[in-house]
């Protein structure tokens, strides 16, 4: 029936459900739209990259094809894993060792604001739910996997 909610709020007095309401409203209007988002990502660059070098190489060969079926590889692997736990561990270990960002070396956390990076990058990166992970995001850097994390 209609009462459905009812056991949630049973032991909720009235007033404290609408009590605060006109109030925050005026002085808050809409909720602020995110504008900083923590992300893991794992970068693989190639030969057609803007800057094709990294710590891990110092001249990186390989094609756009190879660098998207690696990480297309990556992503099944983290895609596997049972809980958003286990994923998030896995995917800093493979950005440890595989990411050709400097951020491999925090597990590839990144934080950042809207504005700070190239626009696919960014647009990605907002458009996840938190524990969500990205398709294949291609920018000037090469082509990276997302991970939100908040």
């Amino acid at each position: 029936g209609s009462n459905d909610a009812d056991g949630l709020f049973a032991g909720l007095p009235e007033a404290a459900s609408t009590s605060c309401e006109p109030k925050k409203s005026l002085a808050e209007g809409p909720p602020k739209p995110v504008d900083t988002v923590r992300v893991l990502h794992l970068l693989k660059k190639h030969e057609a990259s803007r800057r094709p070098s990294s710590w891990r190489e110092k001249v990186i060969k390989r094609n756009l094809e190879e660098a998207t079926h690696i990480l297309k590889e990556f992503r099944k692997k983290l895609a596997a894993c049972e809980n958003a736990q286990r994923r998030q561990a896995e995917f800093e270990r493979l950005a440890r060792k595989e990411s050709d960002c400097g951020s491999a070396h925090e597990g590839g956390a990144l934080r950042f604001k809207r504005g700070m990076m190239q626009p696919a990058f960014e647009e990605a990166a907002f458009a996840l739910q938190v524990n969500e992970m990205s398709g294949i995001v291609t920018t000037e850097s090469g082509v990276h996997i997302i991970l939100r994390l908040g």
